[in-house]
């Protein structure tokens, strides 16, 4: 009986070891299978195309846009989080949140962090010459001109933020992930990043490169992620108006998860900040075990991705935004992590697992008071005191900002 019984026990965990091994060589195979066609499709470092340099903003986009929301959507999204997140360190900025109450308050803080996250993937989501993009771009830049004509705004602080939404996710991929980003990549995300200031109006004076122009996105990514980091050692320290801003984003991120939890997850929320930050925005430490726990979990995830995930395909693309428009041309959010903002109120959406978790947590649903359930036009996201207005600005923005969104190289010509 013994016999036939390791026997049978032999035999099955051979064809275990067998599916498992058949199993991580598919899994192998097909992990490198999105970069392997993009370099194949782009021919960068090639014969006949050796360097970076006429990488236009179209292709940096297409790139980006295979990072973002297919090769590591997770870590790319979090990292645009936390770049938001860490503004908040810098005094000049939060004092302006402070005063115009638009992240220190518990009324504003929801819908501002929405506002900010429908006109970032905005700009992300379609082609760099659409209408989409420009309009997203003619409302920001109608937002932050309304602070920078008083003064309230410095282009050290823009440039700054751009710096961190560009070098913040390729941190924390490069980090974390399964795989570390290529020079293609964070060239396409670099040239993105380029472009994207340019439409902003941002100045680069204080880059070593401005004068005489940048060879590729390689050179701009380091000089600006060099300035952005000695930028940080000088003026990322303690400050109330830090402390009052970052607190209203916490308590947000908190609301999210059932209260036994929140300990917890104030924890982990201090074990993923470096110290400068922590201190500038007054947090308390983690515990060192939260630390080592997170980097262990991190860890984990990435050997399970590396090893054991598929890569994602096509139906699993993470899309932030709607394809459909209201009669309108409202639109809605599709990903949400706080409130449901711009969230269209489906029967799913309200009564499946995620709404009967808020309902659970007493937390809004889609569909509920104030959570804007019948979309966002681009011309009108922003603060509740700037609604309906800036129409005028918003179509010149429009045709200015039309004239240099052409997909091309940003570094042909310096700027």
């Amino acid at each position: 009986m013994n016999s036939v019984f390791l026997s049978w026990w032999d035999s099955k965990f051979a064809y275990a070891l067998a599916g498992l091994i058949a199993y991580t060589t598919i899994c192998h195979a097909l992990r490198f299978r999105r970069i392997k066609s993009l370099q194949r499709k782009y021919g960068f470092g090639t014969a006949t195309r050796p360097t970076f340099s006429d990488m236009t903003d179209q292709e940096a986009w297409e790139i980006q846009t295979e990072i973002a929301e297919a090769e590591f959507p997770s870590l790319f999204e979090k990292g645009l989080q936390l770049a938001l997140f860490r503004t908040y360190g810098i005094p000049s900025i939060s004092k302006l949140l402070v005063q115009t109450a638009q992240l220190s308050t518990n009324e504003n803080v929801a819908k501002r962090y929405a506002d900010t996250a429908v006109i970032i993937t905005e700009i992300y989501a379609d082609k760099p010459s659409g209408e989409k993009v420009i309009e997203a771009f003619a409302r920001l830049n109608y937002l932050h001109g309304h602070y920078l004509n008083q003064g309230r705004i410095t282009n050290d602080d823009m440039l700054y933020t751009l710096a961190l939404f560009m070098n913040h996710p390729c941190e924390w991929i490069n980090k974390y992930e399964w795989r570390r980003m290529t020079d293609m990549e964070i060239c396409a995300v670099a040239t993105f990043h380029k472009t994207m200031g340019d439409a902003m109006r941002i100045k680069y004076d204080v880059l070593p490169g401005s004068k005489s122009g940048w060879k590729d996105g390689i050179q701009f990514y380091r000089e600006l992620d060099e300035w952005a980091k000695d930028y940080e050692k000088r003026h990322m320290v303690p400050h109330n108006d830090n402390y009052n801003t970052a607190i209203k984003t916490k308590e947000l991120l908190l609301s999210t998860v059932p209260s036994f939890m929140h300990g917890l997850v104030a924890q982990i929320v201090s074990a993923v900040m470096d110290k400068g930050l922590r201190e500038a925005i007054m947090f308390e430490p983690a515990h060192p075990t939260t630390k080592k726990l997170f980097d262990l979990f991190m860890e984990g995830r990435r050997f399970y991705l590396r090893h054991f995930a598929l890569p994602k395909f096509g139906w699993q693309r993470q899309k932030g935004l709607s394809k459909e428009t209201s009669p309108e041309g409202r639109r809605w959010i599709n990903l949400w992590s706080t409130t449901p903002h711009y969230v269209k109120p489906t029967l799913w959406g309200r009564w499946g697992l995620t709404g009967l978790y808020q309902l659970m947590l007493g937390a809004p649903r889609p569909g509920d008071k104030d959570m804007c359930p019948e979309g966002y036009l681009r011309a009108d996201v922003g603060p509740r005191a700037f609604n309906g207005k800036g129409k005028e600005e918003f179509e010149r923005e429009k045709v200015s900002i039309a004239k240099t969104r052409t997909g091309g190289c940003p570094f042909v010509i310096p700027k």
